[in-house]
């Protein structure tokens, strides 16, 4: 190996050596990572300020306040962020952590979705879609995919820039309804999940045993023709998680059952309740 080459590494290695490791956590989904919990809802000790919690908003991380920083679409809204810091903390995770949220309502996963149209199983390029693509050179890589990936990046950078190395403890992964909408999809759901997985520790360089949990959507049954492979789909889910003992279950992929969360009169989106709930599980989830 060259001279210079081999001092660019170790300069490089040892920049990454010097910076102070922080602990992240990933959140991605459709709407319900977006969230329609009602931050008027919420109890004074819901509002209170956890110490330590810091959130992307795009451009920086903030510390992260309940009422002041922009959680949701809309101001008024928040997600699964608000629970899942308590269950983090009350599950033993201490010091400073810092979440980066991506969320595009009403969007799949899957390689035959491009946005709400079934264009087939088979996969194509510059669809509006989750997929990861099976490696980082396959053309039909979902833009949605290159979207987080982007905010990711962004948000490395930034705490690399002010001394910190991130280390990903976990990934949360809210999605999952958009995909209830065609049998295919709902069917190969446990692989496309653990590629997103795969994909995720590949491209960020994240430690390889880090675990995804995700939550079982559509908890309420209600009359929503749209989701036609719905219970297919909710079954499919429990059978990816590492612990099902199913033929398709994937170490490191943990299912939230979410049976009992509240929903609002939709029967698809959680309540404040349900999402204050659903935001605990999945930091219980990640802290074991």
């Amino acid at each position: 190996m060259r001279p210079f080459l081999c001092l660019l590494l170790a300069l490089m290695s040892l920049g990454a050596a010097e910076r102070a490791p922080v602990t992240v956590y990933l959140l991605g989904g459709q709407s319900n990572m977006q969230g329609l919990g009602k931050i008027a809802e919420l109890s004074a000790a819901d509002l209170a300020v956890v110490p330590g919690v810091f959130f992307w908003n795009g451009k920086a991380f903030e510390p992260l306040q309940v009422g002041k920083t922009k959680l949701s679409t809309r101001p008024t809204d928040f997600g699964p962020e608000v629970g899942f810091v308590r269950g983090l903390r009350s599950a033993g995770v201490q010091g400073d952590v810092y979440l980066i949220k991506h969320h595009l309502s009403g969007q799949p996963l899957d390689a035959g979705w491009n946005n709400a149209k079934w264009e087939g199983p088979e996969a194509g390029p510059k669809r509006a879609t989750f997929y990861p693509g099976k490696d980082a050179t396959d053309p039909n890589i979902g833009l949605h995919y290159l979207a987080w990936q982007k905010m990711n990046t962004a948000a490395f950078a930034a705490l690399r820039a002010d001394g910190k190395e991130p280390v990903v403890k976990g990934i949360a992964w809210v999605q999952g309804e958009a995909d209830a909408k065609h049998e295919v999809s709902a069917q190969r759901y446990p692989a496309t999940l653990a590629l997103l997985r795969q994909r995720l520790i590949g491209e960020l360089k994240l430690k390889a045993d880090v675990p995804l949990a995700y939550a079982q959507v559509l908890p309420a049954a209600g009359d929503v023709p749209r989701f036609v492979a719905r219970d297919l789909l909710r079954r499919r889910m429990a059978e990816a998680d590492g612990a099902s003992g199913h033929a398709d279950a994937t170490p490191g992929l943990r299912m939230v059952k979410t049976d009992g969360f509240t929903v609002v009169a939709d029967h698809v989106h959680f309540d404040t309740a349900g999402q204050l709930k659903l935001g605990a599980a999945l930091g219980v989830a990640l802290a074991k």
